[in-house]
């Protein structure tokens, strides 16, 4: 099998992060008493926090049930509740459905000015700043395309108008690491362990300016502080009620730290990823920079591509869309989706060779009439 769809779920996962969550699955859970298990287990949440702070380079890291659960809390957490959100042109359906709730209690939004491709315009977004914009809600890397924004600008802009700015690092952390450097200020950024990092599904990373006031979604026990009916005021306990996921924390952990010591040449897949497909003669949706291309093929549907490719040719990939109705909107591929094909660390030369004389295959067949050839 060729695995092709990293975007989703990257493969195969760190041995070392499999082989920590193993061990956790072991222990008492952290935080609840004064014994020695529960000490050494904190200990590990602990070294798992700082791992991942590492990766990002600054802020507070609270430990999430994946990127969704971690924008819900950001965005639906805010406090004051925004009067007017901008939101990336590709927004992921994890930003896009939460900021549909804020709609519903009255909150407007705006999707920011951008180019054709959905590249933010960094130039309208200052010259056409509506007055009373509170948060702009990004996209570090889409789904989709694997354009990356200059969120580090648009932090810049933001700032200067008064406005917080939430990232969705899902597609690029583990990638632009630390990723400090890619993201400025950014108030909060959120991402997954199960993507880029390899680690595992179920956990994720909400990192916060110490600034930026959140009103906790969940609330429950932190195994201190319990004598109030408020959660504690201090970060990461405030976010972080009831009991810790402690396999994939841990596991989050040592993804971090063997992704921060063992990075790939992601930039040279992805360049290889896209010069396959046009060799193979078919129509790319947008363009991007990460390892995550889309296409489409004129007189075959995208589920059609999809399955012909696994059934046929053992080759992984995604169809539809992806999550993410807002870019297909954008590119013009809503009404039919496309086929995402996306490399991760284990992609080898040899697959995407085998990919494009798949495809090429694929191609053939449609230009025959749909027979077997």
């Amino acid at each position: 099998m060729i695995y092709l769809d990293h975007a989703a779920t990257s493969l195969p996962r760190w041995p070392e992060a499999v082989q920590g969550a193993s061990a956790a699955a072991n222990w008492p859970t952290p935080g609840r008493g004064h014994h020695h298990l529960q000490a050494a287990a904190a200990e590990q949440v602990e070294g798992a926090r700082r791992s991942v702070r590492e990766l990002v380079g600054f802020g507070v890291v609270c430990f999430a049930a994946g990127a969704t659960a971690a924008l819900n809390q950001a965005l639906l957490g805010l406090t004051p509740s925004p009067r007017l959100i901008g939101i990336d042109p590709l927004a992921h359906n994890a930003t896009r459905r939460p900021i549909a709730c804020l709609q519903r209690k009255g909150v407007r939004c705006f999707v920011l000015p951008h180019h054709a491709g959905g590249r933010i315009d960094l130039a309208r977004l200052r010259s056409e700043w509506p007055a009373e914009t509170d948060l702009l809600a990004v996209t570090h890397g889409s789904n989709v395309t694997g354009l990356v924004q200059p969120v580090a600008e648009v932090v810049e802009i933001a700032h200067q108008k008064g406005a917080k700015v939430v990232v969705d690092c899902a597609q690029t952390a583990g990638l632009l690491s630390p990723l400090d450097g890619h993201v400025g200020g950014a108030d909060a950024v959120a991402f997954s362990a199960h993507k880029g990092l390899r680690g595992l599904p179920g956990c994720g990373a909400l990192v916060l300016r110490p600034d930026l006031d959140l009103e906790p979604l969940l609330s429950g026990g932190t195994g201190h502080d319990a004598e109030t009916d408020a959660m504690p005021a201090e970060y990461p306990a405030r976010l972080e009620a009831g009991t810790p996921n402690l396999a994939g924390i841990v596991a989050m952990g040592e993804a971090a730290r063997r992704t921060l010591a063992h990075p790939w040449p992601w930039r040279e897949l992805a360049g290889h990823l896209r010069e396959a497909l046009r060799g193979a003669g078919v129509a790319l949706v947008g363009e991007g920079t990460l390892p995550i291309v889309s296409f489409v093929i004129e007189g075959l549907p995208a589920q059609g591509v999809e399955e012909l490719l696994d059934r046929v040719y053992d080759i992984v990939v995604r169809s539809g869309l992806h999550c993410a109705p807002q870019a297909h909107a954008v590119m013009g591929s809503l009404a039919s989706g496309t086929v995402r094909v996306s490399g991760g660390s284990a992609t080898t030369a040899e697959e995407v060779a085998a990919l494009t004389r798949a495809v090429c295959h694929v191609v053939r067949y449609q230009r025959h009439g749909n027979q077997v050839i």
